[in-house]
């Protein structure tokens, strides 16, 4: 719970001119459908109803999306290369991976994070332990990432004593100067 808080903190933190833009956006389009439900209210109680539904799921769902879509647009980064090493004589699991700055500015900081999962040949077994990895680690990196560049990543997991095939997955969001 407390990685989700400080996440999400992080994130607010950094907001950039867009996301103010799409989160107002959000806000002021749930105003005006309940508004507008407000007027229907007499007219059709049914379709005011769904009206106010509608913008509650929208509020709800709407920064799930923006966010997903904001990261896509305005601060796309690659994961390249990710590689895992077992160490033997020590229970150690070594993941390194490269990450690619694929947008046109640059990053300040990073928020990379890294999951182990047990490997499964079926795609909604693999989803399943996606969802509750063996291990998990999140990492924080102050960069100068600029347009184009590719940094290196390597995190360790201490005391890994999963001794089946395994599944790594890294994830980064990138932060600029904000506004």
């Amino acid at each position: 719970m407390n990685e989700l808080k400080s996440s999400i903190l992080i994130y607010i933190n950094h907001f950039g001119l867009y996301d103010y833009i799409a989160y107002l956006w959000l806000i002021l389009t749930f105003l005006i459908l309940i508004f507008l439900s407000l007027l229907l209210i007499k007219k059709s109680t049914k379709l005011s109803i769904i009206m106010i539904l509608f913008s509650f799921f929208l509020l709800f769902i709407g920064p799930f999306v923006l966010k997903y879509f904001l990261d896509k647009t305005i601060r796309p980064v690659k994961i390249e290369h990710v590689r895992y090493k077992k160490l033997h004589f020590s229970n150690t699991l070594i993941v390194d991976s490269d990450i690619k700055n694929i947008s046109k500015k640059s990053y300040k900081l990073c928020q990379i994070k890294t999951k182990i999962y047990r490997y499964s040949k079926s795609k909604f077994k693999t989803f399943i332990n996606k969802l509750k990895p063996i291990k998990y680690m999140t990492i924080l990196r102050k960069v100068g990432l600029k347009a184009g560049d590719t940094m290196s990543n390597r995190t360790v997991f201490y005391n890994f004593s999963y001794n089946y095939d395994i599944n790594t997955s890294v994830t980064a969001e990138c932060y600029g100067e904000g506004l």
